[in-house]
């Protein structure tokens, strides 16, 4: 999971910037309309045309690349939108450092993977409408759910780079110990060297999913105002290639009609995860330049 904790620091973005500018969306036209199957947006302009090329982080629950079989939360709403358009996914693999570029460079159409919305990142990609909110987990025995829960115990871990990591420096002061991984972090809480263990909620739940006498909660349905990072939660969304209207317009519509219908919550549930992450801002929370 170490990759997982570089995106809300906008780091992946620096390589990609320079190469972002001055390219232009379109690679082809996508309208793969036929007498069988009519896109709800006629017109859209991918790389490939006819398809709709992802690439794929892998961070279950919410996509792996599951050696070319892709599944998950992210998967699911991006075959559904494929599908309402009439576009054939093509699912590619990637990894946080390379996603951005990928998109920037014409290789791919979009990523996924809870990937926050950003302002560095927005300088080489777009974002389409947020999916859920990139929630902070807490991980305990004693069944803590809120950063004061924190506070009464001695030792506390996180991940190096998330965006809540400065402000729990200044509360927690010296109980705050930070891992370079999430596989170091678990590993001293099991071992009973932290009375808890913060990290992406999501990431969490399936870590401890059949662990006895552990409580994983979303920070988020509790808020702190001493922490930006719960008190306005990062909303993962799909980058994707700037400048492209076509392709935001269906991927919007697509993924709104899904947030409205109640498709991402189940989505959201049904992998064990809170109903809670599906409450995004009515308009997309992106997180600020540090």
């Amino acid at each position: 999971m170490n990759t997982h904790r570089l995106k809300g620091t906008g780091i992946l973005t620096a390589s990609a910037i320079a190469l972002s500018l001055g390219l232009t969306a379109c690679g082809g036209s996508s309208d793969a309309s036929t007498a069988s199957c009519t896109p709800k947006h006629p017109g859209i302009q991918t790389v490939a045309p006819g398809k709709l090329t992802v690439g794929v982080i892998d961070i279950p629950p919410f996509s792996s690349y599951n050696s070319g079989n892709p599944n998950g939360i992210d998967i699911a709403i991006v075959s559904k939108i494929a599908k309402d358009e009439c576009l054939e996914p093509a699912y590619q693999q990637a990894t946080y450092a390379d996603a951005v570029q990928s998109i920037s460079g014409g290789n791919i159409d979009l990523a996924v993977g809870t990937i926050d919305a950003t302002e560095k990142r927005l300088k080489a990609v777009d974002f389409s409408a947020s999916t859920y909110l990139d929630g902070m987990g807490i991980v305990s025995k004693s069944g803590a759910t809120t950063v004061s829960d924190l506070e009464k115990m001695n030792k506390v871990g996180t991940i190096d780079g998330y965006l809540w990591v400065e402000d729990l420096k200044k509360i927690l002061g010296g109980k705050l110990v930070t891992y370079p991984s999430s596989v170091e972090l678990k590993a001293d809480f099991d071992a009973g060297r932290l009375d808890a263990d913060v990290d992406a909620y999501g990431v969490q739940v399936l870590q401890f999913k059949g662990a006895a006498g552990v409580k994983v909660s979303l920070a988020n349905e509790k808020p702190d105002a001493r922490v930006g990072a719960i008190a306005h939660a990062p909303e993962a969304a799909f980058p994707m290639t700037k400048g492209n209207q076509s392709l935001q317009e269906a991927l919007d519509a697509g993924i709104t009609a899904q947030r409205t219908d109640g498709t991402i919550t189940k989505l959201l549930t049904d992998a064990g995860l809170s109903e809670g992450l599906g409450k995004v801002a009515e308009k997309q929370y992106v997180v600020p330049a540090s």
